[in-house]
C-alpha cells in the first residue's frame, strides 16, 4: 500500500500536480505541528504519539538526504499527522482529567444505578468538550467550562448515590430540603412556613435576590454620582479660582460642602471599625447613623445589664465621641411573643437602661439623649421563626450629627 502511495506521490509531481514547492513546505509542517505539539505537554499526556512523530520525522530527514522525495513526502506528512493528534490527545487529556477522574469515581459507585439521569448529563458535557476539540483545538476557554461542568455534576452524581445507598424515608429528604429553604429565607428576611409551596417559595427566593442584587447595583451607582457630583464641585473651584482669582462666598460654600461630605463619610468609616461584627452593625440611613447593638443581651423579660456589657459600653462611648454634639436616640423593640402592652413597657425599660448607662458613663448629656421603647411594633425580620426573632429583639442607636 505504502508502495502504491509513493508511485501516485511520484507520479503526481513528474505530471506537475503536486509542485515541488508543496513538498519543500513539509519539513517546515512537520516541524510547526511539533513544536505545538510539546508546547501542548504532549510528553507528559500523549508521549507514545509523540515519541512515533519523532521517529517517523528522523526518518523523514534521513530519505531527504538520501534523495528519495515522494518517500521523504510521505514520512513528513504521517509525522505531522501524528504530531497533531499528540498535541489534540494532550490538550484534550490536560483539559478533560478532573472530569474523568470524576465520572470513573460516579461510576464505580454505581451512578448508572443510582443517579443515571445526572451521570448521563455529566457524560453528556464532557462529550462535547471533547468534540470541540477536536472541532477547534483553540477552543480551549469553552472546553474547559464544559469540562469543569461535567466534573461538577458527577460530583453531585456521587452525592446522590451516597444518600441513595441510606436508603433515608422521604420525609427526611424533604425535611432536609425545607429546612436549606428555610435557612435562605430566614437570612433574605422572608417568611417561613411549613406548608409552603416548595416551587412558590424558590422562586419568591430568586426574586428577592434579584431585587437585593438591583439594590446593591442602585447603591453602587449612587455612591458613583456622589463621586461624580464631588469631582464636579472640585471642578467648579478650580474654575471659580481661575475666573475670580481668589477666595469668594460661592468658593467657601463649596469648600464647606465638599468638606461636609468628606467628613461624614470619615466619621461613618470609624464608626464601623469600632465594633466586631457580633457587637453592632452601623449603617446610614437617612442622614442618620445607625448603631445595631446585636452583642447586647437582655434575659427573658429583664432590663437588666450584665457585667459583659462593660466592652460593648466602652466602645459605644468611643462611638459618641466621634460625634461630638449629636443628638441620640435610643430605641427598644421585642419580638411578637408575649402581650402588646408587656411588650411595650419592656422596650421602654431595655431602651431607658441603656441610655441610663450612656448618661452613667459621661458619653453624652441627659439633654441629647432620649430613650423609646417600640414594642413588637417595628419588627425587621420574621417573627415566625427564632432567628427571625432574635433579630427583632434589638436595642437601636439613632445618632443625628450636629451640623
Amino acid at each position: 500500500m505504502r508502495k502504491r502511495f509513493n508511485l501516485m506521490l511520484l507520479l503526481a509531481v513528474c505530471c506537475g500536480l503536486l509542485p515541488m514547492a508543496g513538498m519543500a513546505q513539509a519539513p517546515a509542517t512537520a516541524e510547526q505541528a511539533r513544536k505545538a505539539a510539546v508546547a501542548a505537554d504532549a510528553g507528559e499526556f500523549a508521549a507514545e504519539l509523540l515519541a512515533d512523530g519523532e521517529e517517523e520525522l528522523s526518518k523523514a530527514r534521513r530519505d531527504a538526504e538520501n534523495q528519495r522525495a515522494a518517500r521523504a513526502a510521505e514520512r513528513y506528512t504521517e509525522a505531522t499527522r501524528l504530531f497533531r493528534a499528540a498535541e489534540l490527545k494532550a490538550i484534550q487529556d490536560r483539559i478533560m482529567a478532573e472530569a474523568r477522574t470524576e465520572l470513573s469515581t460516579a461510576r464505580k459507585a454505581r451512578a448508572k444505578k443510582y443517579a443515571p439521569d445526572t451521570l448521563a448529563r455529566a457524560e453528556q458535557l464532557a462529550g462535547e468538550a471533547v468534540n470541540l476539540l477536536k472541532r477547534d483545538r483553540n477552543a480551549v476557554v469553552e472546553a474547559s467550562a464544559l469540562a469543569d461542568s461535567a466534573a461538577a455534576t458527577a460530583r453531585l452524581a456521587q452525592q446522590i448515590c451516597a444518600i441513595a445507598k441510606e436508603t433515608p424515608k422521604a420525609e427526611k429528604l424533604l425535611l432536609d430540603h425545607a429546612r436549606a429553604l428555610w435557612q435562605l429565607q430566614s437570612a433574605a428576611g422572608q417568611p417561613q412556613q411549613a406548608d409552603q409551596n416548595m416551587a412558590a417559595a424558590t422562586t419568591a427566593l430568586a426574586d428577592e435576590i434579584l431585587r437585593l442584587r438591583e439594590a446593591e447595583r442602585q447603591l453602587g451607582s449612587d455612591l458613583e454620582d456622589s463621586r461624580n457630583y464631588a469631582t464636579a464641585l472640585e471642578e467648579e473651584i478650580r474654575i471659580l479660582d481661575q475666573q475670580l482669582g481668589g477666595a469668594t462666598a460661592e468658593r467657601r460654600e463649596l469648600v464647606m460642602r465638599l468638606e461636609e461630605q468628606a467628613r461624614k463619610r470619615e466619621q461613618l468609616e470609624q464608626a464601623k471599625q469600632i465594633f466586631l461584627p457580633e457587637e453592632a452593625q452601623v449603617f446610614q440611613q437617612s442622614g442618620l447613623i445607625v448603631a445595631r447593638l446585636t452583642g447586647l443581651n437582655f434575659g427573658s423579660g429583664s432590663a437588666e445589664l450584665g457585667a459583659d456589657a462593660d466592652v460593648l459600653f466602652t466602645k459605644i462611648r468611643r462611638l459618641i465621641d466621634i460625634f461630638p454634639g449629636a443628638l441620640i436616640a435610643v430605641e427598644g423593640h421585642t419580638d411578637s411573643r408575649g402581650g402588646d402592652r408587656l411588650n411595650q413597657q419592656l422596650s421602654q425599660n431595655r431602651a431607658q437602661a441603656v441610655m441610663n448607662r450612656i448618661i452613667q458613663d459621661a458619653a453624652t448629656t441627659p439633654e441629647r439623649i432620649s430613650a423609646t421603647g417600640f414594642g413588637e411594633t417595628r419588627p425587621i425580620a420574621n417573627n415566625e421563626t427564632e432567628a427571625g426573632r432574635a433579630q427583632n429583639r434589638r436595642i437601636d442607636l439613632l445618632i443625628t450629627p450636629a451640623n
